[in-house]
């Protein structure tokens, strides 16, 4: 049973996904967190809220907005969840990958086709 009362990554464990009305930011119990509430430089903070704004803004669509790059789009948040992962380095980073997703109506695949540990050997510094 989840403890609803548990302070956000008690257990040093985050995921990093878009998701519409999010921040980018998900705890092992599957809360979306504020991106400030995760302890990185501020700099990682403004990362994944932007990274959320294009994902967002993929939504609206309009003859004024190019059309979105899902490739470009999932490649910035690995590059997001490298960052996290160099910053918190004894902490579980989980990305949830969406270029990696079946299109629709397509077989589903294992979870962890898409959503897979980001490991510091992945993400060596000046490797992003």
């Amino acid at each position: 049973m989840t403890d609803e009362r548990a302070p956000p990554f008690a257990d040093r464990w985050v995921r990093i996904m878009c998701d519409y009305a999010a921040e980018g930011v998900w705890d092992k119990e599957g809360r979306s967190i504020s991106a400030e509430d995760l302890p990185v430089p501020f700099d990682i903070h403004r990362m994944l809220l932007g990274w959320q704004e294009w994902y967002e803004a993929s939504d609206r669509g309009g003859d004024d907005l190019p059309p979105f790059d899902g490739a470009a789009h999932a490649a910035f948040g690995l590059y997001i969840a490298r960052r996290v992962k160099r910053a918190l380095p004894d902490w579980t980073v989980i990305y949830f990958d969406e270029s990696k997703l079946p299109p629709r109506g397509a077989p589903d695949l294992p979870r962890h086709a898409y959503e897979y540990e980001i490991h510091l050997p992945d993400c060596p510094p000046g490797k992003s």
